[in-house]
């Protein structure tokens, strides 16, 4: 039982949450800065090299323990021991992979590696989450155990599992993050407990054929025109075989066959991704999918075969958590700049992996520059206002330091 007074406890807060601020305000020239250098030097998933090793030198000269993950993409800290050894440990996460999107944008800072552009965010993530590192680390022994976790590979899916694996969560009871939102202006934050996130399967599909001269189609087995009446079935059959309560968005973002005007190809490849709210929703349209392949390879003669990357989790708050940096928002911006409701996205996010570890909580952080246009996220032109870096960097400080608990768990709040 934890015997020290409420009185002494909130002190000892008070005390720490100054020294945090003082630090965050000599680091905050540096947060756009390192933002803009990660921008400008963009890496895909499974790729994260030299981003890892940016970080993790300078988190080395500020000499934060960490350690960079196997195969030397991604860094966990070390866990930051409270001055109390029964206080819980909170994780902080952001993910440092880009996407293969060429980037359209003048500004200066502009991505240097062709076909490759952090158009998600994941620079500003990064940059925020160093900030909060660097800041509650020089603050001293904090009351909140805490970790920060640089996660690869986000934008495949599977860089959640590869840092678990590695023991990020290890000694860990909860976990917190933030994703940009484009939609929203900064100063803002969306804090809504429930599902967040959809679940996703992304899928390859393969139409094999019989290829020939274009100018006989008769002697060939055309994959082109069976594949074009794929796509249709496929947008067609599953949102009338799904309940029109439940969320489902089926999508194909990659048709590759074919190398010349008058040749039929032998084959041609598809990829897409299933988005739903509902797991069995997800189960259900991709089994139809299948239908809809065995089907058509039936009436067309080509052979068609699909497969299906595993099925990744949605993203649902914690309601305590939710509750809780829920407050610490409305303390730091105002109760009129934090949004509880908003609809759920059927983007997905492999936090939702953690989450099947430890509660945890993904807060939305508003990037929109005051009267500007939306430049949403995975678009060419997506840039964000760096006014809500050392904004964010405040909040999830915060959030640290002030985490609730009683005499050790996080499951007391």
């Amino acid at each position: 039982m934890d015997d020290t007074p409420p009185s002494s406890k909130n002190s000892g807060r008070a005390v720490y949450r100054e020294r945090v601020e003082a630090q965050l305000k000599r680091i905050a020239p540096q947060l756009s800065r390192i933002r803009r250098r990660v921008h400008q030097n963009p890496e895909l998933s499974g790729q994260e090299f030299a981003t890892t090793a940016y970080l993790s030198k300078l988190l080395s000269g500020a000499q934060v323990p960490h350690q960079v993950a196997p195969g030397n993409r991604g860094i966990v800290t070390a866990i930051a021991k409270a001055s109390d050894p029964a206080a819980p440990v909170v994780a902080l996460r952001a993910d440092i992979d880009a996407l293969p999107i060429q980037e359209m944008n003048r500004f200066a800072y502009r991505s240097r590696k062709a076909g490759v552009m952090h158009a998600c965010g994941h620079d500003a993530h990064s940059s925020i989450l160093l900030g909060t590192t660097l800041a509650l680390h020089r603050a001293g022994i904090p009351p909140t155990g805490w970790r920060s976790i640089f996660q690869p590979s986000e934008e495949m899916g599977r860089g959640a599992r590869e840092i678990i694996e590695f023991g990020a969560l290890e000694g860990v009871q909860a976990i917190v993050a933030l994703h940009v939102d484009p939609q929203t202006p900064v100063g803002r934050v969306g804090i809504t407990p429930g599902p967040r996130t959809a679940f996703c399967q992304d899928f390859s599909i393969q139409v094999r054929g019989r290829g020939g001269h274009g100018a006989r189609p008769h002697l060939t087995i055309d994959p082109i025109a069976t594949a074009a009446q794929l796509i249709t079935l496929i947008y067609q059959v599953i949102p009338r075989q799904t309940d029109s309560r439940d969320p489902v968005v089926v999508t194909i973002g990659m048709v590759k066959g074919g190398y010349s005007a008058n040749v039929i190809p032998g084959a041609v490849t598809l990829e897409g991704t299933i988005r739903s709210l509902n797991q069995a929703v997800g189960v259900q349209a991709r089994q139809t999918l299948e239908q809809v392949c065995a089907g058509l390879a039936g009436a067309s003669g080509a052979e068609i075969s699909a497969r299906f990357d595993p099925m990744l989790n949605g993203v649902t708050n914690d309601p305590k958590i939710s509750a809780f940096c829920l407050s610490v928002a409305r303390e730091l911006l105002g109760a009129d700049q934090v949004v509880t409701d908003d609809r759920p996205s059927m983007g997905s996010e492999d936090f939702a992996d953690y989450l099947s570890v430890v509660p945890g909580c993904m807060i939305s952080l508003g990037v929109r520059p005051p009267g500007g246009k939306v430049t949403p996220l995975h678009t060419s032109t997506f840039r964000i206002d760096e006014k809500a870096l050392l904004l964010a960097a405040r909040l999830l400080t915060r959030v640290v330091l002030g985490w609730p608990w009683s005499g050790g768990t996080t499951k007391d709040r």
